[in-house]
């Protein structure tokens, strides 16, 4: 009967930490991407319309893995450059996922802020005005023609028993409202 308890137990304090990690790896992927949910909808943004520049110019680079683009992030008037990258899952060989990477926001060049939430993987797929596919690297002459962006996020968190924990977010055509106003 005490073994049977004991089983019990330590089922239930399994159980009780994975539900934990579920819960703790969904809240990281929420949170981040309710971020890049916002800044991304503000691509060619402006609060002050007389500093509003050409919406053709708001998306500066764009990659499978990285994206540089014009908004008025704070909404003081002013237009802001922002840098999404993915880094290298060198830069985090401490945590107990190998595939865990930084995912760097960098605001008018000023040293890069990141998350590293068990971020596995963040792929962008970019969508011109009819809804084809414009492929990666995209083109200097490709970037005007952007109006629609897929957002891919990966967030993993290892469990006790060294198990996956995955969530995964896709935000389709996430239409870019500023860009498609011209």
């Amino acid at each position: 009967m005490v073994g049977i308890m004991l089983k019990l137990n330590g089922t239930a304090a399994q159980n009780v930490y994975l539900n934990s990690g579920e819960v703790v790896c969904q809240q990281n992927l929420v949170g981040q991407a309710q971020i890049l949910e916002t800044d991304f909808r503000r691509i060619g943004y402006c609060s002050d319309y007389t500093n509003i520049q050409d919406p053709t110019k708001a998306i500066i680079s764009a990659d499978t893995a990285s994206i540089t683009f014009a908004a008025d992030i704070n909404s003081d008037g002013k237009m802001d450059t922002i840098y999404y990258y993915l880094g290298p899952a060198s830069q985090l060989n401490a945590t107990a996922d190998p595939r865990d990477k930084i995912l760097y926001r960098v605001v008018n060049g000023v040293t890069p802020s990141g998350s590293d939430a068990g971020i596995t993987r963040f792929y962008l797929v970019y969508f011109n005005q009819t809804g084809d596919t414009i492929h990666c690297p995209v083109s200097a002459t490709n970037l005007p023609l952007i109006t629609d962006i897929e957002l891919n996020l990966n967030v993993e968190n290892t469990s006790i028993d060294s198990s996956q924990i995955y969530a995964y977010w896709r935000q389709e055509r996430l239409a870019l409202p500023n860009i498609k106003n011209r």
